[in-house]
């Protein structure tokens, strides 16, 4: 506050004015802005993201090593090449099967799991409502195919290929092309391919 005295300008020096605003100035500082405090939880999401990016490509590749090899292995080299390609990477391990599963269903594994996709993205763009329950029990049928055709496929290179797909399914799949890369370098355990003359009796 100031003041004028015998024609000279004085100012009242409020000390506890001055406290206050030091104080008010020390909490605003102390506290994070709302632009602080979306960026870093940008910066915690992008961090997220990058680490399961990487695991997942990661998983990709080992999953598109594995089944390249099996499939150069099964005499399928015209289709290795799909084992790098999402989702034509789960026809190949039907193709890959399709001698091995349950007499009934030999030759239909692929055409059935093709089915199944091609349903599940048709009847969502033709049939609003219904076409979504559809989509679900579709989306639900798909992966079993898919383990279905992995069990196979271990069955094929393992003796214990239950343990494999019980491993599969409490993972969620994550543990999946782990276990296909590991398979790469096996020779069969069931007979019936190109390896069958020298079986493999001691794996897991």
């Amino acid at each position: 506050m100031s003041y004028i005295k015998n024609g000279k300008m004085y100012i009242n020096y409020d000390k506890k004015l001055e406290i206050t605003s030091q104080l008010s100035i020390e909490e605003r500082s102390g506290q994070m802005s709302d632009v602080e405090v979306i960026e870093r939880v940008f910066l915690v999401f992008l961090g997220l993201f990058l680490v399961m990016f990487a695991i997942g490509t990661v998983f990709y590749i080992l999953q598109g090593i594995g089944l390249f090899k099996i499939a150069k292995r099964e005499g399928r080299e015209d289709l290795a090449w799909l084992a790098w390609i999402p989702i034509a990477s789960t026809f190949l391990m039907t193709v890959l099967v399709e001698k091995e599963v349950h007499q009934e269903l030999r030759g239909k594994v692929t055409m059935i799991y093709g089915i199944v996709l091609a349903t599940s993205l048709v009847a969502t763009v033709i049939i609003p409502f219904v076409g979504s329950i559809i989509s679900l029990f579709a989306g639900l049928v798909a992966p079993i195919v898919v383990l279905y055709a992995f069990y196979f496929i271990a069955k094929m290179y393992s003796m214990n290929p239950v343990l494999h797909l019980v491993i599969s399914i409490v993972t969620f799949g994550i543990a999946t092309p782990i276990q296909i890369f590991i398979f790469r370098n096996r020779k069969r355990v069931i007979p019936d391919g190109p390896d069958d003359q020298d079986p493999v009796v001691d794996y897991q």
